[in-house]
């Protein structure tokens, strides 16, 4: 037996021990089935102190944890040797407290095994023989004690037997109890080990696992799970998986007929995220089953696919790219040379002296508009249609230095404007063209200034990045864009402000993309914006003089 459960059968056998002490002689008295002579002396409030004196003895060892086999064995010694002068004292053989012997068998077996009740039985019977056998040689003599040999022998036998009696059956049924204790414990031992071992696998899985009720109430929430929405345990469990997913998603979980299809409900969306983030998850959606077979509830999987969607938006904007440049060429020609000559036309028209002024004004503007539509699209060419650029060695600390000078003595950086440069690391040494990459950083910090209409700090940033070689990062506190605007960023004709081409940042993801960097934007409505530029090593130093180059020309 183990301690802990001999600690506690220790602790039952003492309140027990009291309780039916104390109860049975009282009944006993009641009853009248106590001798006189026991109670014209002192003999039952000595039993009742007695009984207190060693219970607080026993307690005060039980507290101690310490040697419970031998307080077990102490305390069923203890039992026989107060039972056995109850029995003296209460005139033996007529002795209602006879049964405290059967009492003793049957806790001795039932905590000691077989050993213990077999030795407690001999005791017994050794005891309970003496008891009655004494007086017949003058031993150990009380008041009232009968001593007729014959009903002695033959109480002495009929007990005897019971005593070897209760105490096989006691064993018996202690053999059966430790049988039955050890079965339940490996049942036991297994289904606590089934279900670590599910949890476990549950909170290893690294996509997120989520199971509801048929009401949509979270039961389980792993631990990938928590990573990927932001959230703790504890905070979701008993809560609405709304509050995970969209209220139309859930609304075709609820109307969607699970069991009758052999598959899963798939479903892709953003979610926002406690801190403000989005991610954008995949989800799959499986009946949970009962017993039964029956619909219980839902197990609902996701996994992160921000990154993949970033590359599938990436993907389809090349295309969209390489479709425009194909269209380069037509534009070049059916209309950049009609417009140079409308604009030629207009000049000469403007030479004669003798247009009325307001034809003058309307040459002025014509003109005027000719170079700004000129001005579009030699932008718009410029990026369906790249250059080859011959890379040279380049360090973007310097490099960021003088751009950052020919932009604080630019005209539209005033007063109210503060720009910033940081050099967290002495060098970024990569291979680029300098011409496009000045392009990069002065477009950036354009679009900064723009975002700043009352004023405020560029801070643009140089430092390492793991496996990169260097990192900028042009930040400001402008009025920022909204998780819709992110998504258009870089869709060429898409612009921010009210006078813009939208092909600047076009144009900054092409040339990055020239340069194998990436380029990563932070930004929310009304906080500003961060933009990430990352360069890559260059392990071959004597790939200077080779050509950058984006997509080919399509005309």
């Amino acid at each position: 037996m183990k301690p802990r459960d001999l600690h506690r059968h220790l602790f039952e056998l003492l309140v027990l021990r009291v309780i039916v002490l104390l109860v049975w002689l009282n009944v006993s008295d009641r009853l009248g089935l106590l001798p006189e002579e026991f109670l014209s002396y002192p003999f039952l409030p000595f039993f009742h102190l007695l009984t207190l004196c060693l219970s607080l003895l026993y307690l005060v060892a039980w507290f101690g944890r310490r040697f419970l086999r031998a307080q077990l064995v102490v305390q069923a010694g203890a039992d026989l040797a107060l039972t056995t002068v109850l029995i003296a004292c209460t005139r033996g053989i007529e002795s209602p407290f006879v049964s405290f012997y059967l009492l003793i068998i049957i806790y001795s077996s039932l905590l000691m095994g077989r050993n213990g009740g077999i030795l407690a039985a001999a005791l017994s019977t050794i005891l309970y023989s003496a008891t009655l056998i004494a007086p017949h040689f003058g031993i150990a003599t009380f008041p009232g004690l009968k001593t007729d040999t014959l009903l002695c022998a033959f109480r002495i036998a009929g007990h005897a037997l019971g005593f070897w009696a209760v105490a096989f059956l006691a064993t018996y049924l202690y053999r059966r109890l430790r049988l039955v204790e050890n079965e339940l414990r490996e049942k036991i031992d297994s289904l606590e080990q089934l279900q670590y071992l599910n949890e476990h696998i549950i909170r290893s899985i690294r996509s997120g696992l989520v199971t509801t009720d048929l009401w949509g109430t979270i039961a389980t929430f792993n631990d990938a799970a928590c990573e990927l929405t932001g959230r703790e345990e504890v905070e979701t469990l008993g809560m609405p998986v709304e509050r995970i997913i969209s209220t139309d998603f859930w609304r075709r979980v609820r109307s969607a007929d699970l069991l009758g299809s052999a598959r899963a409900l798939r479903h892709e969306e953003w979610i926002e995220l406690p801190g403000g983030a989005r991610s954008y998850l995949g989800f799959s959606v499986s009946p949970l089953l009962g017993a039964d077979r029956g619909l219980i509830g839902y197990i609902i999987s996701f996994q992160d696919l921000t990154e993949i969607h970033r590359l599938e938006e990436e993907v389809r904007l090349k295309e969209r790219m390489a479709a425009i440049g194909r269209m380069a060429a037509g534009i070049a020609h059916e209309i950049r040379n009609p417009l140079t000559a409308l604009r030629g036309s207009a000049e000469i028209l403007k030479s004669r002296a003798s247009l009325p002024e307001r034809d003058t004004r309307l040459l002025d503007i014509l003109i005027r508009e000719s170079d700004r539509l000129n001005t579009f699209i030699e932008d718009f060419l410029d990026f369906a249609r790249p250059k080859t650029y011959a890379r040279e060695p380049l360090d973007l600390v310097p490099f960021l230095n003088d751009s950052v000078t020919l932009l604080k003595n630019s005209p539209e950086i005033r007063a109210k404007y503060l720009v910033t440069l940081k050099e967290e690391i002495p060098s970024i040494p990569i291979l680029g063209s300098a011409d496009r990459l000045r392009q990069v950083f002065w477009n950036l910090a354009q679009n900064a200034i723009r975002a700043m209409p009352d004023g405020g700090e560029l801070t643009i940033t140089a430092r390492g990045a793991p496996d990169w070689a260097g990192e900028v990062v042009f930040e400001d506190h402008g009025i920022g864009m909204t998780p819709e605007e992110l998504e258009r960023l870089f869709q060429p004709f898409n612009s921010g402000f009210s006078n813009g081409m939208g092909l600047g940042l076009s144009i900054i993801f092409q040339i990055m993309e020239e340069h194998r960097g990436k380029i990563n934007f932070e930004s929310a409505k009304g906080k500003g914006t961060k933009v990430h530029l990352l360069f890559p090593l260059e392990s071959d130093p004597a790939g200077a003089g080779a050509e950058c180059a984006g997509q080919p020309d399509a005309g």
